[in-house]
């Protein structure tokens, strides 16, 4: 009996790395939280990823990357477009150089813990994510000193940010284009396009 060579027809696939199903955020239900109480909930990284997705930021500057979760998420949209890098500011960086950020997407961040108001202001920023100080005059500063064409804020929506996050946005730049506000989220994201 004549032996059949067999064949593999399988095309071999490339591995994809971390995808957005594995990133999460943080949740008020314990059992579904990936990230601890401080970081952006899911949607909110979903709604990030998707605005650096289509914009195409060449810069994004973080104020206050925590221990990375928005970071990630902005770090997968540029490892998904190709191009862009993040320069992410926080001088209270907890567990040290933003630990929670998947490696592989560590190599499209610059880390820089400084305080945000002494630090370089990088030129030609496209992008600003901004959650830092919930204090009054903070979030007003940050924007002034960080001028981008896309100004994106955390905590907008919040309860008790109303007087100084949704405040200090407004006063700068008027009111959002977008306000991005789900549940479970109880913060929202102010989206604004300032071109």
């Amino acid at each position: 009996m004549k032996k059949i060579k067999e064949i593999n027809t399988r095309k071999t696939i490339e591995k994809p790395g971390i995808t957005i199903k594995d990133l999460g955020g943080f949740h008020p239900n314990p059992d579904e939280a990936k990230w601890p109480i401080g970081s952006i909930f899911e949607n909110e990284g979903k709604r990030l990823y998707d605005l650096v997705r289509k914009e195409k930021p060449l810069l994004i500057v973080e104020i206050g990357g925590y221990v990375g979760c928005s970071t990630s998420w902005m770090a997968k949209a540029i490892r998904d477009n190709k191009k862009g890098k993040i320069i992410s500011i926080d001088n209270q960086a907890h567990g040290g150089k933003w630990s929670l950020i998947p490696k592989e997407l560590k190599q499209f961040v610059t880390y820089v813990s400084e305080d945000c108001f002494t630090c370089k202001v990088p030129e030609n920023i496209d992008m600003l994510f901004e959650d830092g100080m919930h204090t009054y005059g903070f979030t007003q500063k940050v924007i002034e000193r960080f001028p981008a064409k896309i100004v994106v804020c955390h905590d907008y929506m919040h309860w008790d940010c109303q007087n100084t996050v949704a405040h200090d946005f407004d006063k700068v730049l008027g009111k959002p284009n977008e306000i991005f506000f789900e549940k479970p989220s109880d913060c929202g994201l102010a989206i604004k396009y300032v071109r």
